[in-house]
């Protein structure tokens, strides 16, 4: 999956991941930054990873489950 923002994302994907942090401050729509953060507790539940590639106002999410 692939986000692109409105602006460059200056923060790292640990810090994206983390529980209401939102990386565009310019959204006006609701949210509460939780969505990451529970993509990741799902992906540690079932032994998987998610990992996050930042590239300036993109970011991508690969998920790994083991088979």
């Amino acid at each position: 999956m692939k986000n692109i923002s409105k602006y460059q994302l200056n923060i790292s994907s640990e810090e994206l991941k983390q529980r209401f942090v939102r990386g565009d401050a310019s959204r006006s729509t609701s949210g509460n930054g939780l969505g990451l953060s529970i993509a990741e507790s799902l992906m540690t539940i079932q032994n998987g990873e998610l990992k996050l590639d930042i590239n300036g106002d993109l970011f991508i999410a690969k998920i790994y489950l083991a088979k």
